[in-house]
């Protein structure tokens, strides 16, 4: 499934895709901690995911609060990947499991007998 992808589909796809990711558990972990909390993960996080919330901001709507970002930011990244790089590059996505990132993974978790 991975090989019907064009080498530079997976190459575009990768980080945005680990961007969603990890602003996805961004938003998770501000769910039930402070944004300055000592956390060494949340600190990891917010500072992988601080330049792309910045730029999503420029975007954002003024009715969605800044907790709400890293949410916001997750969704956009998912419709980017979801709908406009599949038409830029050239392959296609029928479901959520067919993106490069996830089908990759999941090629590896049964690789390995998961």
């Amino acid at each position: 499934m991975i090989t019907t992808i064009p080498p530079i589909g997976i190459l575009i796809d990768l980080p945005f895709g680990v961007l969603m990711w990890t602003s996805l558990a961004h938003f998770l972990l501000v769910i039930v901690m402070r944004e300055d909390s000592p956390f060494i993960i949340l600190r990891i996080l917010c500072s992988i995911n601080f330049p792309v919330h910045r730029l999503i901001g420029l975007v954002k709507p003024d009715f969605i609060i800044a907790r709400l970002t890293p949410l916001y930011c997750a969704l956009v990244l998912f419709l980017l990947r979801y709908y406009l790089l599949p038409l830029l590059v050239g392959f296609e996505v029928w479901n959520f499991y067919d993106m490069p990132l996830e089908s990759l993974l999941l090629s590896a978790k049964s690789d390995l007998g998961f």
